[in-house]
């Protein structure tokens, strides 16, 4: 029999601020009629409604879950927006909502393609996502720990990871564009971050900090709005030169393999001419003392080798 959700108990608190659902609330527009996409058992929804009068649709794909969202949201469905009849069921929107849900979808991109069936004119999404370059999450992988939990950035069920320009990737590529952003930020003291670094054998510098800033390293998830756009406006970020994707490191290290090998094998034939030379010099300096002792015996042992050696 199925369970409710280990999202079930996440509560929505009006007076909160800095957090995924208190920074979605104020892109909600009074009286909007709403889509929440994985709504779990539809908390967000309840407070959506009862607070800026709005109508709110859930759908998840949790059967207990959804049994909870009836008794709190206008509907709720167990059911797949990617399905056929989406729109059938279930209506348009002025908003749908992705709470820190786009991470757990096998395939994301098909459920924003299947958004724009959905919104009504003017229509806009509104999403929470996780940031996997929180600084939490680079101090854990420079310690060879990747901590899977219950809840949070590295929640076990998720199924893609994000940074910015993934963000902006995963809505452009379906045909929306960023519109606003208001991140949840969560930083850490400089000293706590010295601790864990001197730790593993490393240490801060300003150069290290101006990295962590530039990389929004403090920030938890991306939250903001999206809206659908022509493709000729979209414009999503894109990553630096210099960032390896792993066919390009695996090519390098190969290169380097190989030229490792070539340099050992020049190498091994160095110290076999080397010695061929010491066998050689060891000759002419014994045939020379010999010459200093004995100069016909050694002029006729000369001799003697070079026609042995015809």
């Amino acid at each position: 029999m199925a369970e409710l959700s280990q999202y079930s108990e996440h509560y929505f608190v009006p007076e909160s601020g800095n957090s995924s659902w208190a920074n979605m609330y104020h892109y909600i527009p009074e009286g909007a009629r709403l889509l929440d996409v994985g709504c779990s058992t539809g908390n967000f929804g309840q407070a959506l409604e009862q607070l800026k009068g709005c109508t709110a649709v859930g759908v998840d794909l949790n059967e207990e879950d959804i049994a909870e969202a009836k008794q709190r949201l206008t509907e709720a469905y167990v059911f797949d927006i990617t399905g056929p009849g989406a729109r059938e069921l279930l209506g348009t929107f002025d908003v749908v909502v992705f709470a820190d849900v786009i991470e757990h979808l096998p395939d994301p991109r098909a459920v924003l393609r299947a958004v724009h069936g959905l919104l009504n004119e003017g229509g806009i999404i509104v999403y929470s996502i996780p940031h996997m370059g929180h600084l939490s999450v680079r101090l854990d992988l420079l310690e060879g720990r990747f901590p899977y939990a219950e809840l949070g950035l590295l929640d076990r069920t998720h199924l893609h990871f994000y940074d910015r320009v993934e963000v902006h990737d995963v809505f452009a590529s379906t045909g929306f564009a960023v519109t606003d952003e208001n991140p949840v930020v969560v930083g850490y003291p400089p000293q706590w971050t010295d601790l864990r670094l001197r730790a593993i054998g490393l240490e801060s510098s300003p150069a290290f900090y101006d990295m962590l800033r530039v990389t929004e390293a403090e920030v938890f998830q991306y939250v903001g709005t999206a809206s659908p756009a022509p493709r000729a406006a979209l414009h999503p970020p894109q990553r630096d030169a210099f960032v390896f994707p792993p066919d390009e490191i695996l090519e390098q290290s190969n290169r380097l393999i190989a030229e490792n090998a070539r340099l050992s094998a020049e190498r091994a034939a160095l110290v076999e001419e080397n010695a061929l030379l010491g066998s050689r010099f060891a000759e002419l300096q014994a045939w020379a003392n010999d010459l200093k002792k004995n100069p016909a015996r050694a002029v006729v042992r000369s001799v003697k080798r070079r026609l042995t050696r015809r």
